[in-house]
């Protein structure tokens, strides 16, 4: 079986840990689109991002989203903004099943406020701003991310067990290979 699992939504959705998760439930290799990118350029992501620009991040990412289709059994997370690039949703879409993990934005906005500054996007910003800026974001994006082959919705009142999340994946990817 050669299956590749990406991660995709929201920044603060928690893609990262649920990644880590899956992919051990799973006995896949984890990979982190932006650790990897880190890893690489030896800088974080906000000091790329503030010192080379936005376009060379993406590019970047663009590159290492690439050589994750080499990798088999994997998880991916991918940053919030990755499948808006480069047609990336697509790429993922063909060379593996996209998750998007709709997670509710006030779950969000407490995460991101607890801990802004690894969030770029939201430095500076006070919690209504963060809000605000959540919801332009999430109304942008959302037709994009639904793209995704599995949804996992998250909110305050219920969390999909990963479980059910592992049968969501295995059903898809039987009906892929038909």
């Amino acid at each position: 079986m050669m299956l590749r699992v990406y991660i995709v939504g929201m920044p603060g959705t928690g893609k990262t840990h649920f990644g880590r998760l899956l992919s051990q439930s799973l006995k896949m290799q984890f990979f982190d689109l932006d650790e990897m990118l880190e890893k690489k350029e030896l800088a974080s992501v906000r000091h790329i991002i503030t010192e080379k620009g936005e376009p060379y991040f993406r590019e970047q990412e663009h590159e290492m989203l690439k050589k994750t289709i080499c990798y088999n059994n994997c998880v991916v997370s991918c940053g919030g903004g990755t499948p808006f690039h480069y047609n990336n949703i697509e790429l993922m879409k063909s060379n593996g099943i996209v998750i998007w993990l709709n997670t509710d934005l006030h779950i969000i906005k407490r995460r991101i406020v607890q801990n802004s500054t690894r969030r770029p996007l939201f430095l500076g910003l006070s919690e209504a701003e963060i809000m605000e800026k959540l919801s332009v974001l999430y109304e942008n994006r959302r037709k994009t991310y639904a793209k995704a082959d599995v949804i996992i919705d998250h909110n305050q009142q219920h969390s999909v067990p990963l479980s059910v999340v592992i049968q969501k994946i295995i059903k898809h990817f039987k009906n892929k290979r038909r």
